[in-house]
């Protein structure tokens, strides 16, 4: 006998009513009044203990108490009794499957459905209830099996083909799965889950176009799906950037409070490198979320980006409020004084980080660079001295004390430190760089020459190398066509004034004057005060007879450095010729 509990629900408390009075009456006193016959029968009790239904209604209501107060395993006692009273109720062997799942107990549900199906093989819920049990065993196979044959039951059934179809997904069957659901969208076109799925097969099977037609279908029918827009955006990103953007935009008009796809626009932003949008976009997620620290902290750094100080100043101050042992906080808080020119407070912010907080390394050497600024260049060098000798080894921290050292003119130090850097970080072309005009400076023009070679053979796109080995070629007049090629890369790399004077001189050096004068006269308008590329000028003025323009130009270089003997000689010559 099948029990429908819920219809019943009248006449289980009218039947256990009595039971229950009778159970409180045997505390009471005895009373002495002997009752009339008349009221004895009126209240006569008959026992219905006997009764299957009555027993299995009994247990089923000790199922529910126990259960309502986690005693699970009294439970499960109290179910098996209402079973056992009633073993032909579908509704019953499946309650006891669903509590064993709720329990985290597969195989026990796996059984009890087990026990459903042998006794009704033709029951729907048993069939996709186990489907799904052996869903999340991963047991796809058997899940298909039973989902199939429930489906030949109700054939209609969208929910059932819906899990049919990710079952076989798992499988990797994905043109049956792509079937089910393209017919389960002819059955139920309304059936928002069903589109998605098949939307998503579409773009693992790289069918952009049928995944594009099938998301615009779910939002035409429902415009605010979230989900939809946010996977159909990303097909626009690829094919519609700016139609992408316009698709977010309409979405959040319509629902400002659309957080997620807010948070996705506004990284799309960012990756577009359009900083104030991705900011706008933040800022509206972070008034919805206040609580929201990493929305905060994205808005404080996108601000440090946009050189935005002061407003990145109150967003790290308010991170610290909420959050002041982060030291990455306080290290960003640095950036934003230290942009607006306090740099006392920047300091004192740096000085508060842990030397235990992974942003140690980085939150010293911004001290350093700003005890550089505050012309406490002793600190500064400390710092990094002390940086190395902790074992910290990045290029960075060669970089800039071979930079401070540099400063002072401590060549020999600096050039030692140089060494030491690239010996731990041998491809650290900034550090060979340096190391190459550190032994300029000391006129080891060898030296420097062989750093220069070893950067291109690390690097053959180093403009600053390029640039040098070509004025290297022109001034020694060596392999001529090789500085001209290197002088050419360097200047589409990196159109300086300085690259500009060494093509120029390349140029002279090859007898191309014609070349040589726009090249040399462009270096001038670039950098108008550099004496050398005057007296490049002033030579190539000469070897063109342009006698009154080269001695403009020595008189020009002279003025810029009026102790340089050799082009106040030029000037004479040329004056000479002139008279």
């Amino acid at each position: 006998m099948k029990i429908q509990y819920l219809k019943r629900v009248e006449k289980i408390v009218f039947r256990l009513l009595p039971l229950l009075l009778l159970i409180s009456g045997c505390s009471a006193a005895h009373v002495s009044q002997r009752p009339d016959q008349n009221y004895r029968a009126a209240v006569e009790y008959r026992s219905e203990l006997d009764d299957p239904e009555a027993k299995a209604l009994f247990a089923f209501s000790q199922f529910r108490m126990a259960g309502a107060e986690n005693r699970w395993e009294e439970a499960i006692a109290a179910l098996n009794r209402a079973i056992s009273f009633d073993p032909q109720s579908d509704y019953l062997q499946l309650l006891l499957a669903r509590t064993y799942l709720h329990l985290q107990q597969p195989e026990q549900a796996v059984a009890a459905l087990e026990v459903l199906l042998a006794r009704d093989s033709e029951s729907v819920a048993g069939h996709e209830l186990l489907g799904d049990v052996l869903s999340q065993q991963q047991n796809y196979v058997l899940a298909i099996d039973h989902f199939r044959h429930a489906l030949q039951l109700e054939p209609e059934n969208g929910a059932l083909q819906l899990r049919l179809a990710m079952a076989l997904t798992r499988l990797d069957r994905k043109d049956e799965a792509t079937s089910v659901l393209e017919a389960l969208q002819k059955q139920h076109p309304e059936a928002g889950l069903a589109q998605l799925a098949l939307a998503r097969l579409y773009l693992e099977n790289q069918q952009l176009d049928k995944a594009a037609a099938v998301y615009q279908q779910l939002l035409k029918r429902q415009p605010d799906h979230l989900q939809a827009a946010l996977e159909y955006g990303k097909i626009l990103e690829q094919r519609d950037p700016d139609g992408a953007i316009e698709l977010y935009q309409t979405i959040v008009a319509r629902n400002p409070r659309a957080a997620a796809v807010r948070q996705h626009l506004a990284q799309y932003f960012l990756a577009r490198h359009q900083l104030d949008a991705a900011l706008v976009q933040f800022q509206a997620v972070w008034q919805q979320y206040p609580e929201n620290l990493q929305i905060l902290n994205r808005i404080g750094l996108i601000q440090l980006e946009l050189e935005n100080w002061i407003d990145a100043e109150n967003t790290f101050r308010l991170l610290l409020e909420a959050d002041n042992n982060h030291d990455s906080i306080g290290y960003y808080l640095a950036m934003a004084l230290s942009g607006q020119g306090k740099v006392t407070e920047a300091i004192s912010a740096l000085e508060l980080i842990s030397s235990e907080s992974p942003i140690d390394p980085q939150a010293r050497l911004q001290l350093a660079y700003l005890y550089k600024e505050s012309d406490r260049d002793d600190q500064a060098i400390a710092i990094l001295r002390r940086m190395i000798q902790d074992d910290i080894h990045q290029t960075e921290v060669y970089y800039y004390l071979v930079a401070f050292l540099g400063d002072r003119e401590d060549h020999q130090a600096a050039i030692a430190v140089a060494l030491a850097g690239v010996e731990k970080n041998p491809e650290a072309v900034q550090l060979l760089y340096q190391l190459g005009v550190l032994y300029e400076k000391l006129a080891n023009r060898q030296a420097a020459v062989a750093t220069m070679e070893k950067i291109l053979l690390l690097d053959d796109a180093h403009s600053n190398a390029l640039n040098f080995l070509a004025y290297h070629q022109a001034e020694k007049e060596i392999d001529l066509p090789l500085a001209l090629s290197r002088a050419q890369k360097a200047l589409a790399i990196s159109p300086s004034g300085y690259v500009h004077d060494t093509l120029g001189w390349v140029y002279f050096k090859m007898g191309r004057y014609s070349e040589s004068r726009e090249q040399l006269e462009k270096a001038t308008e670039l950098h108008p005060d550099d004496a050398v590329i005057y007296e490049h000028l002033g030579d190539l003025y000469r070897a063109m007879n342009l006698w009154d323009a080269a001695a403009a130009a020595y008189r020009r270089a002279l003025e810029l450095d009026p102790q340089a003997q050799q082009i106040e000689d030029k000037l004479k010559a040329t004056l000479a010729v002139e008279d």
